[in-house]
């Protein structure tokens, strides 16, 4: 993992509840907050189960679970919400990027870019790289 976050424009938050993979409830501002992780899609255990949608729910869950601290970022560009009305953020767990994490592991199944400069962009088509490189998750030969 090569992110770290100096915790400047982020906010702290603590986890209300894991949903999946790429989405989670956070208490934000004393509220709690669905949030989805900008860019990446990891593969599905709830409403359909896919090949390693359970591993990556259970990646978050237990990174997230088990933090010392979890910091949300808003990308400066592009929009703050979905459609579904959950914020987009990147999620940093104990100063590392958690989608770079769940990429580097081979839970990310597609990306999604909408034509914005996305700040972790790079990291996380690196950590792709090295997933296929590795043959881990998705990419393994299993």
């Amino acid at each position: 993992m090569n992110t770290t976050s100096n915790n400047q424009d982020k906010i702290k938050v603590e986890l209300a509840k894991c949903v999946d993979g790429d989405t989670a409830w956070f208490s934000m501002n004393g509220e709690d907050k669905k949030a989805r992780f900008l860019y990446i899609d990891t593969l599905k255990s709830t409403n359909q189960i896919e090949a390693y949608g359970k591993e990556a729910s259970n990646y978050t869950c237990e990174a997230l679970s088990n933090a010392d601290a979890i910091y949300l970022e808003y990308n400066p560009e592009g929009a703050r919400q979905d459609k579904y009305g959950r914020e987009l953020v990147w999620v940093f767990v104990d100063g590392e990027l958690l989608q770079e994490r769940l990429t580097m592991e081979g839970y990310v199944e597609a990306f999604y870019d909408y034509g914005v400069a996305y700040l972790y962009k790079d990291l996380i088509i690196s950590a792709n790289e090295q997933a296929k490189q590795n043959k881990v998750g998705i990419y393994s030969d299993e």
